[in-house]
């Protein structure tokens, strides 16, 4: 037995025939059929039922499968051993951290790391929602802090820290009512990801206004062109000064919390550095 022919059966069963494995693998079927046969021969069991269009596990293939699949994944996880060990200390760390993250609230945790590693320079850039799930998928940052919208199971998380949105309105109305909220546009973050939702999460608005940029949002909001959840550490002050009012007492418009993890892709490779640096955090944590 060996590791690719444990990879064929994998990638079979995860596409649906020999032929669609075989694109992936750019393999030729043959070649597949005969790893597969060479197990069933070695084990004495058949791994696949091919009475039918399609290929399915038998009994005995549904148990092998079961801990191929863990050998897959072992196997996986050394050769992300061994690559990492081989990167040597790298002098650059990527991170995208979430807009509604408050960067400031780990400013003594960077300046604690990087004190001691002066010759590591730390790249932080910002984007929402899916963009960051984006930038993770294409191996553009290192990891990222930032809540996890879609739960995607190819990556790692750590629960980090709780933010939360509070809704917001201009004094300019400030004998707001249901019918205002209604009528006034509810101003929402949209991702410049080619893959985004179009659904707006705490949608109330008979219309909705559009951009991707918090600050902007709050100067859409504070100008009284509409409403809208901002991250609380934003504005927090300009509740307290007036400047902006805090909705209440309207049932379906609430302050909605927001879990914050660290998240990286488990197929991108860490450097030592990176990897000490995301430790560093998640021993930290503030839950």
């Amino acid at each position: 037995m060996t590791y690719d022919q444990i990879l064929t059966l994998d990638t079979i069963v995860k596409y649906g025939s020999f032929k669609a494995a075989a694109e992936v693998l750019h393999k030729s079927q043959p070649s597949l059929s005969m790893a597969i046969k060479k197990l069933e021969e070695e084990f004495d069991f058949l791994i696949f039922d091919r009475s039918e269009y399609r290929p399915k596990l038998t009994k005995q293939g549904q148990t092998f499968y079961q801990s191929a699949k863990l050998v897959i994944e072992s196997y996986q996880s050394l050769e992300l051993v061994g690559k990492e060990l081989g990167a040597g200390f790298e002098t650059n760390i990527n991170i995208c951290v979430e807009a509604i993250f408050p960067i400031a609230s780990i400013s003594n945790i960077l300046q604690d790391f990087f004190q001691p590693h002066i010759t590591t320079s730390l790249n932080l850039n910002t984007d929402v929602l899916e963009g960051v799930i984006e930038k993770l998928n294409n191996h553009e940052v290192d990891f990222a802090i930032a809540p996890d919208f879609k739960g995607e199971n190819n990556f790692e998380k750590i629960e980090f820290m709780k933010a939360e949105v509070v809704p917001v309105i201009s004094p300019q109305h400030k004998n707001y009512n249901k019918k205002t909220l209604k009528a006034l546009p509810q101003i929402v973050i949209q991702s410049s990801a080619s893959a985004r939702e179009s659904k707006v999460h705490g949608g109330y608005s008979n219309k909705y206004w559009y951009t991707s940029d918090l600050f902007m949002k709050e100067q859409l909001i504070s100008a009284g062109l509409g409403w809208g959840r901002l991250p609380w550490h934003q504005v927090e002050d300009k509740i307290k000064s007036g400047s902006l009012i805090r909705i209440e007492d309207i049932k379906d418009i609430k302050a909605l919390p927001v879990p914050i993890y660290l998240l990286r892709a488990k197929n991108k490779v860490m450097g030592p550095n990176t990897k000490n640096l995301w430790e560093f955090l998640a021993q930290r944590s503030k839950l």
